[in-house]
């Protein structure tokens, strides 16, 4: 089991290697690699439809509560 400095000493390290410009660019080709994975693509897929279909109901919602609001005004007039 780790202990919070064991954390935090792990946490200083990985800073101190990602700041050389050398394993940055080592990290971005490893993502760039990982993202080509077919099980990540997939996962991405999903991700992105949920937020379409989420996004779609709250455009949804917000017609019906602009409908409710002009329609509420006509109806005190």
């Amino acid at each position: 089991m780790r202990t919070e400095q064991d954390k935090i000493n792990r946490k200083e390290a990985n800073q101190r290697y990602y700041k050389l410009e050398e394993n940055k660019q080592q990290k971005r080709d490893y993502m760039k690699e990982y993202q080509k994975r077919d099980y990540v693509k997939a996962k991405a897929h999903e991700y992105y439809m949920r937020k379409k279909i989420r996004d779609a109901r709250n455009e949804d919602l917000n017609i019906i509560n602009s409908e409710r609001f002009i329609n509420y005004e006509k109806e005190t007039r």
